[in-house]
């Protein structure tokens, strides 16, 4: 729980962005037990955790000062990163899992959405995605409860293509970068959360030359920009 007011924590951010600081903009929240007197006492305006799977963790929780407490889904990036034909896609091997993922992460706070892509490709793959003139394309909106066992999360997904054949550097959470063939997406086995199922509704909805093409079958509710 934050417990302190923004301009509190907007100022360490600023002070940590000018370099004039050794502090962390970040301050970890405090972390209260279910039962705590502090915690009860709070006036929650969400129903707390999600109804759809008794699995499911909660997603991002935060109180103000004046009591006013939320449950919310966690905002994240996925960035589709392909070849400037279209035909290849890079790809990260996670470090936690060894499953193979896009490149994306959480978006952060005081961050655009479009910001977090080229931050979190920046620490992935070691590429600051200025250096390229090739727009980010909105491709869709991820947010079915189902699609990540871990937590309730919402993954706006981009597409950018890079004309570039060179490497890159895997960092972060990344343990190895891949150039995968899109054509061998559909017999991969399993993807970090439904990354399959946003490569296969990209391939479909901006590959695929019959615009009548009703879709990829997937149980994950998803909001797709059709070409």
């Amino acid at each position: 729980m934050n417990e302190k007011p923004f301009f509190y924590h907007y100022e360490r951010f600023l002070g940590a962005k000018r370099g004039n600081t050794t502090r962390s903009f970040y301050e970890p929240p405090t972390i209260y037990p279910p039962n705590s007197a502090t915690l009860v006492s709070r006036v929650w305006h969400s129903n707390k955790s999600p109804s759809v799977n008794d699995g499911l963790k909660t997603g991002s929780c935060w109180c103000s000062v004046d009591d006013y407490c939320m449950c919310t889904p966690m905002l994240g990036v996925d960035v589709i990163l392909t070849s400037s034909d279209k035909r290849d896609v890079w790809l990260v091997k996670r470090k936690d899992t060894g499953k193979l993922a896009l490149a994306g992460g959480y978006v952060e706070v005081g961050e655009s959405v479009e910001e977090a892509c080229r931050r979190e490709v920046n620490e992935e793959l070691g590429i600051d995605l200025l250096d390229y003139d090739s727009p980010l394309n909105l491709i869709g909106v991820y947010s079915d409860p189902r699609r990540d066992s871990r937590k309730h999360s919402v993954s706006t997904v981009y597409h950018l293509e890079l004309p570039w054949n060179g490497t890159f550097t895997a960092g972060d959470d990344a343990m190895e970068v891949i150039r995968f063939p899109l054509s061998g997406v559909e017999n991969l086995e399993s993807m970090h959360t439904d990354h399959k199922t946003v490569l296969l509704d990209f391939i479909n909805n901006h590959m695929s030359s019959a615009n009548d093409d009703p879709g990829v079958t997937s149980p994950i509710k998803r909001s797709i920009c059709r070409k």
